[in-house]
């Protein structure tokens, strides 16, 4: 799936009557919605929830087109049944009220800001129409409305038409999938690494996020959770080679960081340190089977025997 300008509303001639008012009250839902309403209500991350945990990997906007598409991917929706933009106009959001098409999801939504990424602009979207009561069900289909009154007009936020057991799939995902460790540790899975939280009989002072191993190479990763910053502090830097200098000589240390957040001396210093440093640009390679790590160590070699 791309995300792209090929959004296309209704297709289906074969429409039904649709009502936000719930006609029985409580609403009945399927296992499906009804799970997936507590993970929104309480489990999904970086929400206002004692439940919920902090997920920055969702929070960087650096990986926001790769984890969103995966999540669409997941709920069977293609670039034809998503708009972003930046006002839904009360016309479009009238094909999502009345009479409507039950045979296509849909998801048409804003974001707040340039800094929210995609996939917490669709959670709290989302979990805004459920929590207000603005959803329904019809057939096998959830159409729910984040809006914002004022007086008698509405301001239309974010609509969707979804199925909720997609839905369930994709919030899983979310929970299991996306976190910082899990998506780094798949990408090195695909490619053919053992991949393991790092294991203390490698450990002298320091840990890492992850131990990583291919035949008879092994590798200490770190993965740099950074607040979007320009460049990354010096004491970081000091940190890193401490760790480095702390673990069994046997092991590589590896850098996940976007590259353009090291000053060249930072780069240069973890460098000489024998530091492979991977960007979000390798991730998403070795996310498709290939292996940059061993691109760069071939790299490095090639430019010692010079």
């Amino acid at each position: 799936m791309e995300i792209s300008k090929k959004f296309a509303i209704d297709k289906s001639k074969e429409k039904y009557d649709f009502s936000i008012k719930h006609t029985t009250i409580p609403l009945k839902l399927n296992k499906d919605l009804d799970e997936a309403i507590k993970m929104l209500l309480w489990y999904v991350p970086n929400i206002s929830s004692e439940q919920s945990a902090t997920n920055e990997l969702l929070l960087n906007p650096e990986y926001d087109d790769y984890i969103f598409k995966a999540i669409m991917m997941s709920m069977d929706m293609t670039d034809e049944d998503i708009l972003i933009t930046d006002v839904i106009h009360k016309k479009l959001a009238k094909h999502f009220v009345g009479r409507v098409s039950i045979d296509e999801q849909k998801l048409v939504m804003t974001l707040a800001d340039d800094n929210e990424t995609k996939t917490m602009a669709l959670l709290r979207h989302v979990r805004n129409a459920i929590a207000h009561g603005n959803f329904n069900v019809i057939n096998k289909l959830v159409i729910g409305f984040d809006i914002k009154r004022y007086g008698e007009d509405i301001e239309y936020r974010g609509v969707f038409k979804i199925n909720p057991t997609n839905l369930l799939t994709a919030l899983k995902k979310i929970i299991m999938d996306f976190t910082n460790d899990e998506f780094i540790a798949r990408a090195f899975r695909r490619c053919g690494y053992k991949v393991e939280a790092f294991q203390e009989e490698y450990q002298k002072s320091h840990r890492f996020d992850l131990y990583a191993k291919k035949k008879d190479r092994r590798f200490a990763i770190e993965i740099k959770n950074y607040d979007f910053e320009k460049n990354l502090s010096e004491s970081f830097i000091k940190e890193m080679i401490e760790k480095i200098n702390g673990i069994d000589s046997r092991i590589r240390p590896v850098l996940i960081i976007n590259s353009s957040y090291l000053t060249e001396k930072s780069k240069e210093d973890l460098i000489k340190k024998d530091v492979i440093i991977l960007d979000i640009k390798n991730i998403k390679k070795m996310q498709k089977g290939r292996d940059m790590v061993s691109e760069i160590l071939r790299e490095q070699e090639l430019f010692k025997n010079k």
